[in-house]
């Protein structure tokens, strides 16, 4: 029988206010650039008007506006002598400056409130808050469809839903969703849905989402089930390919649909692996494809990083804050955002940053995005021995002409080594006495199960809690309290209703391994009496 190949996934883890467009508006210069035809003059104070006058004319300039607090000229001359008149009243005795008259722009920054985490999107000048970014430039098109080909997309997301354009799964797994966790948050640092108030921002902004699910939900999956998400997502209107995956060995059938993608205009980036050290990733190492490294918030290679001269370019990588799945009960709220590191994080900075050249309409071929990307990398230190072009820059990618200021990152904080659980619940209700009697029945717990998944660098750890009455049948609507002390000897506690068939399960997210226990610690519903006596109340898992 032939061996099968597996393939893991690495979990090492501007624009200016303007009126109303008229008939003859001027074009307006790109940020940086200088207005033609117009300079700044400001002459000192002590200089008579005749004066002025009398220089204003022997250059043959007019006055187009004043800045009168500062006693500034704006001056009209004749375009393309700008420099040479500026150079003449620069020698005037009575002239302190004489400038260009730039163009300013409105930077943009996004009204995503955790925006400020996402350290990587200000290193590489996507987003910047002390100079022009790529987001001043472009903000992408919705007509660019970047495809994940990932464990899949969370269908449900605050902050991807939108963003879903198609769904394909070529695995074994029943659903298109993400149960694993991987293509949720590589899906997210590629293209969340962005400046909506909500979570985080993508690189690619307004870039749409393909979900092309090709590793199961176990983060593995078959070269062959790759080969088709590839093919598949080329056929379907894909721009930019995502591949933070990767195997050991070499395959002429995922060579060759790389080639298929390359040859049909499609720009492909994958993941070069979290080795540490020189070996081959595949599909990473073939030449259609830009194999990306992971860097840290200093510019420096993440120890953990695959690297050599087949590896293209770098990324941010490591504590890079993006979106997470929220399947199930939760007995930690909200945690649809998490960190994670990896050269998988990394590879979606670049997929997100193609989607951007793309939408410039700079060019025209895949070929031309991907020079774009590589020839405009930031030459940091380890670029010719760990990878050849340097950490990507997406300001200069999409066409910011002058260098870019080095924006100061926000730096995200370290993963805490268990999220953050707060207590929930409400305290117990007690029953009010009535005037007089209200029949009530007994419930009681009969079973408590416990079970753990990994996902991604989590693991899952499940309760599921059985509640009956004193007939044995199912006990609905009954309002369950529980706590969970992890292996480190923190708790987390949390409350929710049974359904229809008496049960309810709570799932709890850490990345704690040793020994769990769950307490329920009350039941309640009204017209019921929890018999705790007779209850099972507690359970122990060793997780690994």
């Amino acid at each position: 029988m032939k061996k099968r190949l597996l393939i893991a996934f690495f979990a090492v883890l501007l624009s200016l206010f303007t009126s109303p467009a008229l008939a003859q508006a001027p074009t307006i210069p790109r940020s940086n650039q200088r207005v033609p035809g117009r300079i700044l003059v400001k002459f000192k104070e002590s200089t008579p008007q005749n004066i002025v006058d009398e220089r204003l004319s022997e250059l043959n300039v007019r006055i187009s506006a004043r800045i009168n607090k500062l006693n500034v000229l704006v001056l009209n001359v004749p375009e393309s002598q700008e420099d040479a008149i500026i150079s003449a009243f620069s020698k005037i005795p009575n002239v302190e400056f004489a400038e260009p008259d730039f163009v300013a722009t409105a930077l943009t920054t996004t009204n995503d409130p955790s925006l400020s985490a996402q350290w990587g999107m200000f290193k590489v000048v996507a987003a910047n808050s002390t100079g022009p970014s790529a987001w001043d430039i472009t903000t992408g098109s919705s007509s660019t469809k970047i495809a994940i080909l990932d464990t899949g997309i969370d269908q449900n997301h605050e902050d991807l839903a939108a963003k879903i354009v198609a769904n394909q799964n070529f695995t074994s797994s029943p659903t298109v969703d993400d149960l694993y966790g991987h293509g949720t948050h590589v899906g997210g640092i590629a293209a969340a849905v962005t400046n909506n108030s909500t979570g985080v921002a993508g690189l690619g902004y307004n870039s749409s989402l393909m979900n092309v699910k090709v590793l199961d939900d176990s983060g593995s999956g078959y070269y062959s089930w790759i080969a088709n998400g590839i093919t598949w997502a080329t056929d379907n209107g894909a721009k930019v390919i995502n591949m933070s995956l990767g195997g050991s060995s070499g395959s002429s059938t995922l060579r060759d649909a790389v080639n298929y993608a390359a040859a049909n205009g499609v720009v492909i980036a994958a993941a070069a692996g979290n080795s540490g050290n020189q070996s081959r990733t595949y599909p990473a190492y073939y030449s259609n494809v830009i194999a990306v490294a992971a860097t840290d918030s200093n510019d420096a290679k993440a120890s953990w990083s695959s690297y050599g001269s087949w590896v293209d370019v770098a990324a941010p990588g490591v504590n890079i804050y993006s979106t997470f799945p929220n399947h199930s009960y939760q007995i930690n709220k909200a945690l649809n955002y998490d960190y994670g590191s990896g050269t998988s994080m990394a590879t979606p900075h670049v997929a997100g940053l193609a989607g951007l050249v793309w939408a410039t309409g700079t060019c025209a071929t895949n070929t031309c995005v991907r020079a774009q990307i590589e020839n405009n990398a930031d030459a940091i230190s380890g670029t010719g021995t760990y990878w050849t072009y340097g950490r990507i820059n997406a300001y200069k990618s999409v066409g910011g002409s002058t260098p870019s200021p080095t924006p100061t990152p926000t730096p995200s904080p370290s993963p805490s080594p268990l999220p953050s659980a707060s207590p929930s619940p409400s305290p117990s209700p007690s029953p009010s006495p009535s005037p007089s009697p209200v029949p009530s029945s007994v419930m009681h717990v009969s079973d408590i199960s416990m079970w753990f998944t990994k996902s991604f660098w989590f693991r899952n750890v499940y309760t599921k809690i059985t509640v009956l009455d004193q007939n044995n049948n199912p006990v609905p609507s009954a309002t369950v309290y529980l706590t969970m002390t992890l292996p480190s000897s923190a708790t987390a506690s949390g409350s929710g209703n049974t359904g229809s068939d008496g049960t309810i399960t709570f799932r709890l997210r850490s990345r704690e391994t040793g020994t769990y226990k769950s307490q329920v610690t009350n039941v309640a519903k009204n017209n019921y009496t929890f018999d705790q006596a007779n209850s099972i109340t507690s359970k122990s898992l060793v997780v690994n």
